[in-house]
Formats: structure tokens, C-alpha cells, sequence
């Protein structure tokens, strides 16, 4: 009891605003979103490629690269929650710079909706986050993949493993280049430990965004080649 007045005090001081509108929030209020900007997240719905989760503007079942070839990705399916856009431009961006490391909260939700949908989730024996350079992770003082991975986790009961993948070499930031400049540029960045928790398991790797895709498939691979069975890929947002 005195700890709630004393947190409706701290509250009332110092209001806890919507991280997106900057209204004030419910004093003792879990929430970072309010309910009307949350209902504007762009959530990603209707058609999408069966493969790499892409929307699909004009139906069909694969996008182009996955029609050419089922081999061009490293990650058996991926999905996304969100478009990268709008509210969730703003939100996400917090999420990463900003410390706003508590948002993740708010989207598991939206996370959970996406990993109950599609039943190959939850084949998925363990979830691994797409890790951070050590200098970013340094400056930044947490890795938002870890976060989301985290909470995930949490919520479907899969187990968490960090330090399986690691990131062997300090990459300029993928969201400057160009597509044949990503590739190059995350060409060796990572490796996968061989473990007996991953061996002939079902991995899921949890990132903030995708783009090209590029990342998540350099992750997947290496971690098929250190024995994982099959990778998925569950993003926040995609580009």
C-alpha cells in the first residue's frame, strides 16, 4: 500500500507521458503507449510472401526473390509485427537510442499475436537474439534485439540463450548502405558456437528490423552450419 502512494506521488512529480503523443498516462500506469496511439501501430496484415513474411501489394504467395529460388534465404520463414513507419518509426527509434528499453513491454502483445499465428513458431526449441558489435553495445548499454528476445521469452516459455551467436567484427550501420553494400559489409560479421542446445533444435532469431534481410539470413546460417535444425525469424518491424 505505501508503495503504490509513494509511486503515485513520484507519479504525479514526474507524470508518465505517452511515448509517442507525450499525453500523460494513468498515474501507476505499466503502459508507455497510451490506447489511442497504440491503435495506430501499422501492423502488418493481409497478404504476405509464405517465405520471408514481405507484404505483398498484390496477393500472391511468394514475393519475387522467393519465387526464383526457395534457397535465396538462410532462415526457413520469417515474420514481422509492424511496418516501419509512421508511429512506429518514432517508437522504435526510442526504443534503440533513447533508453526506452521499456517499451518492449508494449509491443509484446502485437509480438505474441504474430507468434501465435504462425504455428511454425512454435516448433522453435530456443530464441536468440541478433547481437550488437561490442562498441555499440557499450555506447547504447543494452542490445533492443536482447530486450524483445527477452520478453518473448518470458511470455512463450522458450528459453532464452545469449552468447551462442556473436558478432566477430565491428560493421558500419546496415541502414546507410546499399543492398550489394549490406551484403559486404555482413559478409563474416558472426559465428555460432557449437552447442548441444542448438544442435539439431529449432532456433528462433529475434531482431528489431528487417530490411533486406540480410542480416537474419548471415544469422541463420551460421547457426545451421554450428547443427541447428531449422531457423525462423521473428522481427519488430519491417522496412
Amino acid at each position: 500500500m505505501l508503495n503504490k502512494i509513494f509511486l503515485a506521488a513520484v507519479s504525479f512529480v514526474f507524470p508518465i507521458v505517452c511515448s509517442v503523443c507525450g499525453k500523460d498516462l494513468p498515474a501507476l500506469s505499466k503502459a508507455r503507449i497510451c490506447p489511442a496511439c497504440k491503435e495506430k501501430l501499422p501492423r502488418i496484415d493481409g497478404f504476405i510472401c509464405f517465405t520471408c513474411g514481405r507484404i505483398l501489394e498484390g496477393g500472391g504467395k511468394f514475393c519475387r526473390l522467393c519465387s526464383k529460388t526457395r534457397r535465396s534465404y538462410a532462415f526457413d520463414k520469417m515474420r514481422s509485427v509492424y511496418k516501419y513507419k509512421d508511429e512506429m518509426r518514432i517508437l522504435i527509434l526510442k526504443f534503440k537510442y533513447s533508453n526506452r528499453f521499456y517499451l518492449a513491454k508494449d509491443f509484446l502483445g502485437d509480438m505474441l499475436d504474430v507468434f501465435n499465428k504462425n504455428d511454425f513458431f512454435k516448433e522453435t526449441d530456443c530464441i536468440i537474439p541478433v547481437p550488437l558489435n561490442i562498441v555499440r553495445r557499450f555506447r547504447r548499454g543494452y542490445n533492443q534485439a536482447e530486450v524483445l528476445a527477452d520478453v518473448l521469452s518470458k511470455a512463450v516459455g522458450k528459453p532464452l540463450l545469449k552468447g551462442i551467436l556473436v558478432r566477430k567484427k565491428i560493421t558500419k550501420p546496415q541502414f546507410k548502405l546499399s543492398k550489394k553494400e549490406r551484403a559486404a559489409n555482413i559478409k563474416d560479421s558472426f559465428y555460432a558456437r557449437p552447442s548441444p542446445l542448438i544442435s539439431k533444435k529449432n532456433i528462433l532469431i529475434i531482431d528489431d528490423i528487417v530490411t533486406t534481410g540480410i542480416t537474419a539470413s548471415t544469422c541463420a546460417a551460421e547457426l545451421k552450419k554450428a547443427g541447428a535444425k531449422k531457423v525462423y525469424v521473428l522481427t519488430l518491424a519491417q522496412d
